[in-house]
């Protein structure tokens, strides 16, 4: 399991995630202020990665549940809005991405051992967004076995039940999983339900909470040298 942003890609999270706000806060201006829009989307966005869900209803699902009770906004014109913003104003964010080759190789050296990956991305944005860093990131060629967006996912990480989720849809026991990523909040978490970890430190992630431990650590170098052992 990789992670995306910061593991596999640089972006700059800070500015990419409020231009994607403001973006769709402009599609949906017929319905609220920029203001309230904005207020309203990055609160349902927290609230996906703080509040465990029941596992009854995907994180799209929530995320529209909740523009619709703030904001009176109706499914179908949220629909057309994401899409409207995918068409118009998705490639403005392009700026913000940029790739770290040696990071696909590490992926093109896993493909070549049979292993399966999974982008281990924090499925709080639609997959048009996620295919899209792929793409700017020169990475939209790697076949990833299964790839994590708000459509398919009903738990973020931190959360237990997200890594259980990709387990099981791997046919795998957690054990039998490694998750490679920079935070150590969100991603080591995967340590919960006994996934090895991999903590890539060359942009590393400390939050506030939990931090769990790791097993193996070290730069985009040290990865690839880890996993180089794992085939041998």
């Amino acid at each position: 399991l990789f992670d995306l942003d910061g593991t596999l890609l640089r972006v700059q999270m800070a500015e990419f995630i409020p231009r994607y706000i403001e973006g769709l806060a402009a599609q949906c201006r017929d319905y609220a202020s920029a203001k309230k829009f904005e207020r309203v989307m990055l609160g349902a966005i927290r609230s996906l990665i703080r509040d465990t869900g029941d596992g009854q209803q995907t994180n799209e699902q929530r995320i529209y549940a909740t523009l619709q009770e703030h904001l009176a906004i109706p499914e179908s014109a949220l629909r057309n809005s994401f899409q409207r913003f995918a068409d118009e104003q998705l490639e403005s964010l392009r700026e913000l991405v940029r790739p770290i080759p040696l990071a696909k190789q590490i992926l093109s050296e896993c493909q070549q051992q049979g292993v399966r990956l999974v982008l281990a991305t924090n499925p709080v944005f639609p997959e048009f967004m996620i295919q899209a860093r792929l793409r700017w990131g020169n990475l939209d060629d790697v076949p990833f076995h299964h790839l994590t967006s708000f459509e398919n996912s009903c738990y973020c990480k931190p959360q237990s039940g997200y890594f259980r989720e990709i387990a099981k849809q791997l046919g795998l026991a957690p054990e039998r999983c490694l998750m490679v990523g920079n935070d150590t909040n969100q991603d080591l978490s995967a340590v919960a339900v006994g996934m090895q970890t991999f903590l890539v430190d060359t942009w590393v992630i400390e939050r506030e909470g939990a931090a769990w431990p790791c097993d193996h650590r070290g730069d985009h170098g040290a990865l690839q040298r880890f996993l180089r052992t794992q085939f041998s």
